[in-house]
């Protein structure tokens, strides 16, 4: 084969797999192009499963850098939010990744709780539908041994994994509240979406002013939302766009996108139409990949 039809072929699958693992498209379009440069320096002929190969060089160098990276996020300033997937041009790479994300920003915050090894086999298992003896063969592993990883991975995320997210005039009906509120400073039709121990995460990375801790709880939420508004928070203009395959909003101030907003829905009974999650994410590095934006 090729080495242009390889990388062709395979480029957006192996980019998705790395980002789900890092959380950063950045990061995981670096080790991509360092494996494709690793096969193309190597007899292909030699690879009898290219797929797999690519797969699991990919997997295990996520697995070896997020070692450096969590050292690194351990004296980030606040909390440290994974890079949104929001909608690129056509002739980007990418567009068929983020057509095709099927984990949504909600889950990929919750995976960083998991251990290198354990995010990887959840991935592959759940997102990517890998068979048990692949995930052994990409991680070296024996298939009774993935097993348990991923039971004991499925049962300290469960009761936490937020649902997919509702209808798409439920979502639509959130944003455009949002919007509105935004403009009004009366925040009350979002927070009636709210559930009362919900979570408001924000991440400026020390460049952009926010609130260091999560903000606990529908009342502080409504507090924060309702304070920022006059201190020219939302100023600019705010636009529904896809992040990670939902509904969300970018925030344009002179052009530039300036805060990324999304959501995570509950999956408890009651809660499947109300939201337990909210993500602000202001850091410039993390949007640099905004523009252009295509909106509704």
């Amino acid at each position: 084969m090729e080495w242009e039809t390889v990388y062709k072929n395979y480029l957006t699958s192996l980019t998705a797999v790395a980002y789900r693992m890092l959380g950063s498209l950045a990061d995981a379009e670096d080790i991509v192009q360092d494996v494709f440069i690793e096969v193309k320096q190597r007899d292909m002929e030699e690879v009898r499963n290219m797929k797999a190969y690519l797969t699991k060089a990919v997997t295990n160098r996520c697995i070896s850098f997020m070692t450096s990276a969590r050292k690194r996020r351990e004296v980030y300033v606040g909390p440290w939010l994974p890079e949104p997937l929001i909608n690129l041009t056509e002739q980007d790479p990418m567009e068929v990744a983020v057509k095709h994300e099927s984990i949504s920003y909600a889950v990929l915050v919750l995976l960083e709780q998991l251990n290198a090894v354990e995010r990887a086999v959840f991935i592959l298992r759940e997102t990517l539908a890998y068979s048990y003896s692949e995930i052994a063969r990409i991680l070296d592993k024996s298939e009774e041994n993935c097993r348990k990883v991923y039971s004991r991975v499925n049962k300290k995320l469960r009761q936490e994994l937020p649902a997919a997210s509702p209808h798409t005039e439920k979502e639509e009906t959130l944003v455009q509240a949002f919007i509105l509120a935004s403009k009004t400073g009366n925040f009350t039709d979002v927070i009636r979406m709210v559930t009362d121990d919900a979570l408001l995460i924000m991440d400026g990375g020390g460049k952009v002013r926010c609130a260091l801790r999560p903000i606990i709880g529908r009342q502080r939420i409504m507090a924060l939302l309702n304070g920022i508004v006059p201190r020219g928070y939302f100023e600019g203009e705010l636009l529904p766009v896809e992040v990670n395959g939902q509904r969300g909003m970018v925030l344009v101030r002179n052009g530039s996108p300036v805060l990324a907003i999304c959501f995570g829905w509950g999956a408890k009974p009651g809660e499947q139409e109300r939201l337990v999650r909210m993500f602000f994410i202001s850091n410039p590095d993390k949007l640099e990949r905004i523009e252009p934006l295509k909106v509704w």
